[in-house]
């Protein structure tokens, strides 16, 4: 089993309380950090969720590159990754923020 660090970040003015974990595979490392307020019935900034991941690699063989409009905007990111160590650590890390995320957006809807 593994530990579950509660936290909290601050995301356009609003707290969102966020779970994280280390991803230990292998010969990699990855620090997995995600949260939600949950739905909020609104699709903009103004109502809507307000939604955070983060990937912090201390070991393994990652490449992470941010994805721009033809204007420089960044839009997107781009993750890469070498070895079944770094794919297996990978798909834990994005495994853990799912559930995270819906989690957190069926404790709301249970409200």
């Amino acid at each position: 089993m593994y530990a579950i660090i509660e936290d909290s970040c601050r995301i356009n003015g609003e707290e969102v309380q966020t779970f994280g974990r280390t991803v230990d595979y292998g010969n990699t490392l990855i620090e997995v950090e995600a949260g939600t307020t949950g739905f909020r019935g609104g699709c903009d900034r103004g109502k809507g969720a307000r939604a955070y991941l983060s990937l912090d690699v201390y070991q393994g063989d990652f490449l992470f590159s941010p994805i721009t409009d033809d204007n420089g905007r960044v839009t997107g990111i781009e993750i890469a990754c070498c070895g079944d160590d770094a794919l297996m650590s990978l798909a834990e890390s994005l495994d853990f923020a799912m559930k995270a995320f819906i989690d957190q957006c069926t404790d709301e809807a249970d409200r």
